[in-house]
C-alpha cells in the first residue's frame, strides 16, 4: 500500500446572500460530476500544512487574500488505484475566508482543472446546499458540513464577544 498526504483549503467568501464556498472541477477524474473539490495538493519537501495549503490555493486559483480561520483543522481519509496500485491518501484541510477573489482567472491557471462538460465552468461559488450536492465524496460532504458548522459556531462566539 502507498500511502499519500496532502493539504487543501476550504475557500470561502461572505455575501448578501450568506457564505458561499469555492468549488474547482477536476481534470483528473473521469466522472465529470464526480469532480468537483476543493483546492488541495501534496506537501514538498520543508513544508509545514499550512504552508501546503496556502500554496495549493494560490497555484490553483490565484489567490492570496485569504485568511485561516483559527483552531479549525480536518481530514479526510480515502484509498483509490493509480496504475492498478492501491493508494492510502490523507488530505488535511482549513477552512479560510477569502477577502479578494478578483484573482481567479476564467480559465484555470494549471491543467489539474478544467471545465465542466455540460456548465463549462471550471469553478464555482456555491451556497452550502449547493456544494453538498456538487461533492461526490461522503468525506468531502461531511468535510463541508463540518467546516460549516465550525464557521457558525465561530461567528457566534465573535458576536458575543462584540455584546
Amino acid at each position: 500500500m502507498v500511502y499519500e498526504r496532502s493539504c487543501g483549503v476550504i475557500p470561502f467568501r461572505r455575501t448578501d446572500e450568506g457564505v458561499e464556498y469555492l468549488l474547482l472541477h477536476s481534470a483528473m477524474v473521469r466522472n465529470p460530476d464526480a469532480a468537483w473539490e476543493f483546492p488541495k495538493g501534496s506537501l514538498e519537501e520543508g513544508e509545514s500544512e499550512v504552508e501546503a495549503a496556502l500554496r495549493e490555493l494560490r497555484e490553483e486559483t490565484c489567490i492570496t487574500q485569504v485568511e485561516l480561520l483559527p483552531d479549525f483543522r480536518d481530514e479526510v481519509h480515502y484509498q483509490y488505484r493509480r496504475a492498478g496500485r492501491p493508494i492510502e491518501k490523507t488530505v488535511v484541510f482549513f477552512t479560510g475566508e477569502v477577502s479578494d477573489w478578483s484573482p481567479v482567472p476564467p480559465a484555470p491557471p494549471t491543467r489539474e482543472h478544467g471545465p465542466h462538460p455540460r456548465e463549462g465552468i471550471w469553478f464555482v461559488w456555491a451556497n452550502e446546499v449547493d456544494a453538498t450536492r456538487r461533492l461526490f465524496h461522503p468525506g468531502m460532504r461531511k468535510l463541508l458540513g463540518r467546516a460549516s458548522f465550525f464557521l457558525y459556531e465561530f461567528d457566534r462566539i465573535q458576536r458575543q464577544r462584540r455584546s
